[in-house]
């Protein structure tokens, strides 16, 4: 029962940054793109906020979209599964960063990552080590996710 409640804990971590990843601009909410943006991003040095957010806008999105499909019931059953495929979304967001060349996105995203990151070794101690103390970090990771995704968003609408 008390990994129930860690694994459902962590959900709602996970909900909450999802829920500001989801809002970041995608590529076509954006008109000020420039005709480059379809350059390979480590060639534009000179990469605009816009472009960079245009371009890892769609991949942060795509994230949200694996993270919100993310069963927490199967993780009782499958801890490690449900690790190694919060890892790969995790891996996603670190591509994304390293995507683009404008530091300022670049920043954020990895700001973002490494949120995500501290979530996904959290759900390992939880589910695969057993240690359901270790959910008593969610409400400090909670925290830290709201801020680098809303950090993110603003620099992306701005």
């Amino acid at each position: 029962m008390k990994r129930q409640i860690a694994a459902w804990t962590i959900a709602v971590v996970a909900v909450l940054g999802i829920a500001g990843c989801s809002s970041t601009p995608s590529a076509d909410s954006d008109s000020s793109t420039s005709s480059e943006s379809s350059a390979p991003a480590e060639q534009n040095t000179d990469q605009s906020v816009a472009d960079a957010c245009a371009s890892v806008g769609s991949q942060i999105s795509g994230v949200a979209t694996e993270l919100s499909s993310l069963d927490m019931s199967a993780a009782m059953s499958d801890p490690e599964g449900t690790v190694a495929t919060f890892t790969e979304t995790v891996d996603a967001i670190g591509a994304a960063a390293e995507s683009v060349s404008n530091q300022e996105v670049k920043d954020a995203v990895t700001a973002v990552h490494e949120d995500f990151t501290s979530l996904r070794d959290l759900l390992k101690r939880v589910l695969v080590d057993q240690d359901t103390s270790a959910a008593a970090e969610a409400s400090t990771l909670t925290t830290d996710i709201q801020e680098s995704t809303q950090a993110f968003s603003t620099l992306c609408a701005g």
